[in-house]
C-alpha cells in the first residue's frame, strides 16, 4: 500500500469542467455512498474565491454553482468553516443550498459540509468513528468522500458530511419539530453550573427554532445543568433524567472511550464536538456525535471510570449506568475484533481514498505521514480490542 500507484492525479488535475445535463434526480443515499468517491465541482467568481481564501477566519458567504454527477445547483452559499482546521490553502466549506434560493436542495439536503480533513493525517478517522457509532446503534452523520474541484482546479480529498439540522433530526428520531443545538467550544467546560440561562447561549447555538425566545431555548438547558450539579441524594437521577437520556449519554461516552476520542464529551480540554437535541414537546435532551478527527489517538490508554465531567462522574455512581458504560465499551471492542471488522474497514477505506489522497497537494501532511498514519490505524485495529477487554475485566473484578 505504501508504494506509489500509477497515479490518476494527472487525469484528475487535467479534468475539464463539463456542465451538468438534465437527468434522473440523485438521492442522498447515493451522495453518501461509503463505497464511492464522489466528484463535486464548485464554480466561484475568482475575486470572491481570492477573498474567501484571504479571509478564511470569517463566516462570510459567497455565491457559487455546485455540480455533482448530472445535478447542478445554482447560486448556493459557501463559507469557510471549522475551528482548528480553518485555513486558506485547503478550505473547509459549509455549503448552504438555500442561502439565496428558498427551498433549494441537493439530493433533498438543504446543506452539506465539505470537510477538508486538515487535522487527520490518515484521512479516515472520522468515517471509522461514525461507523462505530452506527454499529452500536447510535445515529451519526452520514459521510462519504469526494474529490473537490473549484473552478476546474483539484482541491484535494474531502469528506462530504451530513449537516446536523432539523432534517437530520427527523431522519434519525422520527420527530418533526425537535430543537437542535450546535455546541461551540468557548472554554474548558465540564458540565459545571454556569448560572443563568443566558450563560448557555454562547455555547449552544440553536440550529432549529431560531426565532424562539431565549427563555424557551435555554431555560431547559440551564435546568439540566443545575440538576446535574444538584445535591447527591436519592432523587438526583430522577430529577436529571427529566432533562437528559442518561442511558444514551453513557453509551455515547463508552463508544468514544473505545475509539480513544481525545476531544469529545470527556475531552482533554473539556466537552467538545457534539450537538444537543431536545425532543419535541419535552425538556429532555440527547447527544449527537460530531467531528471525530481526534479519534483513534492512542492504542493502550485505559478507559475512563472517573472524570472531571460532572454528569459522567455522577452517572457512574449508579450501578446500572456504570454497567451500560462498561458493557458498551466491551461491545465496541468485540464488534471491532469480530472477523477483523475494524482492520478490514481500514483497508477498504485506505484503498478507496489512496489515489485521491496522494494526489492531494493541499493537505497539511505529507504522503509519508499519510502512510505512517495508516500504519498507526492498522496497529490500533490489531491491538485495541484486547487491551480494552482486559481493562473492562479488571474494572469488573474490582479495579479502579
Amino acid at each position: 500500500m505504501n508504494a506509489r500507484r500509477p497515479a490518476i492525479a494527472a487525469l484528475l488535475l487535467g479534468s475539464v469542467f463539463v456542465d451538468a445535463t438534465p437527468s434522473a434526480a440523485q438521492t442522498a443515499a447515493e451522495l453518501f455512498d461509503v463505497n464511492t468517491i464522489q466528484e463535486i465541482r464548485l464554480s466561484v467568481n475568482s475575486r470572491d474565491l481570492r477573498t474567501l481564501r484571504e479571509r478564511f477566519a470569517e463566516n462570510t458567504y459567497y455565491t457559487a454553482d455546485l455540480t455533482w454527477r448530472n445535478t447542478k445547483v445554482r447560486n448556493v452559499g459557501i463559507r469557510s468553516r471549522g475551528l482548528g482546521s480553518r485555513n486558506g490553502t485547503k478550505l473547509g466549506l459549509h455549503v448552504d443550498m438555500a442561502r439565496y434560493t428558498t427551498g433549494q436542495t441537493l439530493a433533498g439536503l438543504s446543506a452539506i459540509v465539505l470537510d477538508n480533513l486538515w487535522q487527520d493525517d490518515s484521512m479516515i478517522r472520522e468515517r471509522l468513528a461514525f461507523t462505530m457509532f452506527e454499529r452500536i446503534g447510535l445515529p451519526a452523520p452520514r459521510e462519504s468522500y469526494c474529490r473537490l474541484f473549484i473552478n476546474g482546479e483539484y482541491q484535494g480529498l474531502y469528506a462530504i458530511t451530513e449537516e446536523i439540522d432539523g432534517d437530520f433530526a427527523r431522519r434519525v428520531t422520527g420527530e418533526t419539530d425537535g430543537t437542535v443545538f450546535e455546541y461551540h467550544y468557548v472554554r474548558d467546560w465540564r458540565f459545571e453550573d454556569l448560572g443563568d440561562a443566558a450563560s448557555y447561549k454562547p455555547i449552544f447555538e440553536a440550529r432549529t427554532h431560531r426565532l424562539d425566545a431565549d427563555s424557551t431555548l435555554y431555560n431547559p438547558i440551564q435546568e439540566l445543568v443545575r440538576e446535574a450539579n444538584g445535591p447527591d441524594d436519592a432523587v438526583w437521577r430522577e430529577r436529571v433524567e427529566q432533562y437528559i437520556d442518561l442511558n444514551q449519554f453513557m453509551t455515547h461516552t463508552a463508544i468514544e472511550a473505545f475509539i480513544a476520542e481525545n476531544d469529545g464529551l470527556l475531552g482533554y480540554a473539556g466537552m467538545n464536538n457534539y450537538y444537543l437535541y431536545r425532543s419535541q414537546g419535552t425538556k429532555r435532551h440527547r447527544i449527537f456525535p460530531w467531528d471525530k478527527d481526534n479519534a483513534f489517538l492512542f492504542v493502550d490508554g485505559p478507559i475512563a471510570t472517573s472524570d472531571a465531567n460532572v454528569l459522567f462522574r455522577r452517572a457512574m455512581g449508579y450501578a446500572d449506568l456504570r454497567e451500560i458504560y462498561l458493557a458498551t465499551v466491551e461491545q465496541a471492542a468485540r464488534i471491532a475484533a469480530a472477523d477483523g471488522f475494524l482492520a478490514l474497514e481500514i483497508e477498504r477505506l485506505t484503498a478507496l481514498i489512496f489515489d485521491a489522497a496522494r494526489a492531494d497537494t493541499r493537505k497539511q501532511f505529507s504522503n509519508d505521514r499519510f502512510d505512517e498514519a495508516i500504519a498507526w490505524m492498522r496497529d490500533f485495529a490489531a491491538r485495541r480490542s484486547a487491551i480494552v477487554l482486559n481493562d473492562v475485566a479488571r474494572i469488573r473484578a474490582g479495579g479502579l
